[in-house]
């Protein structure tokens, strides 16, 4: 248990107004002297309301003092805590190397706004200042934050309070009474059968871009699943699809994100049939790039750790990659504003249409929580109830 020294004091921090019309107080509480380094310490925090509310503060932050509940460094900014706890999830490996990379972005957009703030000086009120000025574009683009974006950053922000607060280097988490705009994601679309008939008749799969929007629209692969598949995770001989890789934005090949995406996928015979030539397409391009390549540089060869879907070096494409080549593409297949995913949504959507079980298709999708697939199967099959009743209704 912390001691402190005197009753502490009330610095006005505004000095510009008479003591009645002040809202800006520093707490301040001595602890009394350093027995290591000999020198007397204090612990401060600021305080909005009138004098008298801050008088109340002051007891109560004398009492959290006393009782342990402020403790540590006090003089960090938000921008340094937020270093400090990425650096501290990067050692423990808590998180994977990519939602860290997300997560410093979400940090960096949160800095622009309260970065060089003390941390225990963050109130509730700075939070709501922010957010509201992100949604009106005040942002590192320029744009407008949507309300689902504004929401992932506020989740993020409360993990460092919440940390913050374990530490005991601040008393309570602002974030807790924060007000937050609506989650506004756009509800995926699904391509119908003709949709997704129309699109496969165009792809041709001996092009790595149309080859990796196949495996997205006929296998339900995602775009990390389809850079991670290599060649010997495809039997030809037994028909099966063997899903157990992902690679990321920072070059890493690991294993799918959860348990529940490993998954052995069936291989249709039309799917095997455009493998098989973007199989034989790929080996063809690598042989004649071995032909341009002078002696003792190193040859393209074709095996079981070759990535099917291959850059012109016969290395791994990024998921970044296959989103921009979407995007470039998806005009000519009159698909413009569609998002890559919306091609692995189409593949669960005809599987409901299709009265699979819902069991095998989170099987076939990955998917950890059946949660996410029963709200695919209950959307499409009340789709379907309301086509049916329209139907019957047209007869009155």
């Amino acid at each position: 248990m912390a001691s402190t020294k005197g009753k502490g004091s009330i610095v006005q921090m505004d000095k510009s107004k008479p003591r009645g019309k002040c809202r800006k107080w520093r707490l301040k509480v001595s602890t009394g002297k350093d027995p290591r380094t000999g020198k007397y310490s204090s612990k401060s925090r600021r305080f909005e309301g009138t004098y008298t509310q801050a008088k109340a503060a002051l007891r109560k932050f004398i009492g959290q003092v006393e009782d342990d509940a402020v403790q540590g460094r006090t003089d960090y900014t938000f921008r340094e805590y937020c270093d400090q706890f990425v650096e501290l999830r990067r050692a423990g490996k808590e998180v994977s190397p990519t939602n860290l990379r997300k997560q410093e972005t979400y940090f960096r957009a949160a800095c622009r706004h309260i970065g060089e703030a003390k941390l225990e000086a963050v109130t509730t009120a700075m939070l709501n200042k922010m957010y509201v000025a992100m949604l009106k574009g005040d942002t590192i683009s320029g744009k407008r934050a949507s309300g689902t974006y504004v929401n992932c950053i506020h989740a993020n922000v409360k993990l460092v309070f919440d940390q913050a607060v374990k530490e005991g280097i601040v008393a309570s988490n602002p974030c807790a009474s924060a007000t937050l705009p609506k989650m506004d994601t756009k509800e995926k679309r699904a391509l119908g059968p003709e949709g997704v008939r129309d699109l496969v008749a165009q792809l041709d799969p001996r092009d790595d871009q149309d080859c990796a929007f196949l495996l997205a629209i006929a296998m339900g692969m995602r775009r990390g699943e389809i850079c991670g598949l290599s060649w010997g995770d495809v039997d030809f001989g037994q028909g099966i699809v063997d899903v157990s890789h992902s690679y990321d934005e920072l070059s890493n090949l690991k294993e799918t994100k959860t348990k529940a995406s490993m998954r052995l996928l069936p291989l249709p015979d039309s799917i095997a049939r455009a493998l098989m030539a973007h199989k034989e397409a790929q080996l063809a391009r690598f042989e004649r790039i071995n032909s341009r390549r002078k002696e003792g540089e190193r040859k393209l060869r074709q095996g079981d750790d070759t990535p099917v879907i291959a850059d012109a070096k016969g290395e791994r494409v990024k998921p970044y990659n296959l989103s921009h080549w979407w995007n470039r593409s998806r005009g000519a297949f009159g698909l413009e504003g569609w998002c890559l995913h919306e091609l692995r949504h189409s593949y669960l959507s005809l599987l409901a249409m299709g009265g699979v079980h819902p069991k095998v298709m989170q099987a076939l999708a990955g998917h950890a929580s059946s949660k996410i697939t029963m709200d695919i199967y209950t959307h499409v099959n009340m789709d379907a109830k309301r086509s049916a009743l329209a139907a019957v209704s047209s007869v009155f």
